[in-house]
């Protein structure tokens, strides 16, 4: 059945909790400004939401016979443009990491929440799914394949020419700071010298179109990891099929965004998490089409909530990287750039929350400016 859109100036929002005295409160809180649904099972919720156009939806996690994770997944695919919420007194790894991988949450919260904080979201999202109604997402756009080949412009496995213009460079004392050494000016001094990665290596005419037809794709994946075992994960789940560029700090991981503009992000955050994640969240403000899978040797509740509210991750993958799930979520991902570059407008619903200004961060984020300008239709 489909949904009915109805005639009125109010965002429709729905909530979703298996206690009474919650949704009272929901329904004091946000009837004046809101057309409200209040369901108390995730069986009742997907009923409105076949039958009505709801902007919003914010779901209890922990309820009986359907998780809160289970009914926006559901919705996910039931009504793609509903901005889903995880709202839920009980942060648990699983609810966290399956609002990332199976419900795609715009926001995920924690009871108890603050009402200004709980309005000024809420808030945010009926904007942002009123400012991007227009745009349809079909199933097959939404879903998942598993053969990576199927979703890029390449088709055929890249060339000899195509792969030795993502080779990454010798390191060099030069290029080689971690990001933890990174300063403004450093980050202006690497920007300043020549587009070639490598001065020791002269690219041939076929490297040099090669690299720019890559880059005109937009589906190349740049993996932001000094873990060889992540790179070659990825790399096999690329099956030789989409450019992948490796950068081992964030002046690399710029560069590459400027010459290839590769669609897919695959971020390390095992080691030095915090500058990691800091990188992460200027990287999709900047650049909200950037399709973020994070990986890490261990899940961490905290760091994931605030990687979904701040950086808009796509993905959470723990390490070892399992070839195939990566392929799958590699996949995905490349398939979410694609809809974004075809669908500018829901962008929109990649805004993040404004992180914590970091000093070493003011040279990058000047530099992500210019990458925003670069990456912008002409």
């Amino acid at each position: 059945m489909e949904a009915q859109r109805q005639d009125t100036t109010k965002p429709r929002l729905l909530f979703v909790d298996d206690e009474q005295r919650v949704l009272n409160s929901m329904r004091i809180m946000f009837r004046r400004n809101f057309d409200l649904y209040l369901a108390s099972h995730g069986a009742e919720a997907l009923d409105i939401v076949k039958t009505n156009d709801i902007d919003v939806i914010v779901a209890d996690h922990r309820m009986p016979k359907m998780t809160g994770v289970e009914v926006l997944t559901a919705v996910r695919t039931l009504s793609p443009r509903t901005v889903r919420i995880l709202l839920t007194g009980y942060a648990d790894l699983d609810a966290v990491e399956g609002s990332i991988n199976d419900s795609e949450v715009f926001r995920f919260l924690t009871k108890p929440c603050a009402p200004e904080q709980l309005r000024s979201t809420i808030e945010l999202a009926a904007s942002v799914a009123r400012e991007t109604t227009a745009t349809v997402m079909t199933a097959e756009e939404v879903g998942e394949v598993t053969d990576i080949g199927k979703i890029t412009d390449i088709g055929e496995p890249l060339n000899e020419a195509a792969k030795e213009a993502m080779r990454p460079p010798t390191p060099t004392a030069s290029t080689g700071a971690g990001t933890d050494e990174i300063d403004a000016s450093f980050v202006h001094q690497q920007f300043e010298k020549t587009a070639v990665l490598d001065p020791a290596r002269t690219p041939t005419p076929e490297s040099v179109t090669a690299q720019k037809k890559l880059g005109r794709t937009g589906y190349g994946v740049v993996v932001f990891s000094e873990d060889d075992n992540v790179l070659e994960a990825v790399q096999k789940a690329g099956r030789g099929r989409v450019p992948i560029y490796h950068a081992g700090n964030i002046i690399k991981v710029i560069k590459i965004l400027t010459e290839n503009r590769p669609g897919v992000l695959v971020t390390d955050i095992s080691d030095d998490k915090t500058t990691i994640q800091a990188i992460t969240a200027e990287l999709k403000q900047h650049l909200p089409e950037l399709v973020t899978i994070a990986i890490s040797r261990h899940r961490d509740v905290l760091d994931m909530v605030w990687l979904i509210n701040h950086g808009q991750i796509f993905r959470f993958l723990r390490k070892p990287l399992s070839p195939g799930r990566c392929a799958i979520s590699l996949q995905s991902a490349l398939q979410h750039h694609r809809l974004l570059l075809k669908n500018p407008d829901l962008l929109k619903r990649h805004e993040v929350e404004a992180a914590e200004e970091s000093n070493f961060l003011g040279g990058i984020v000047n530099k992500l400016r210019s990458v925003r300008e670069l990456w912008s239709p002409s």
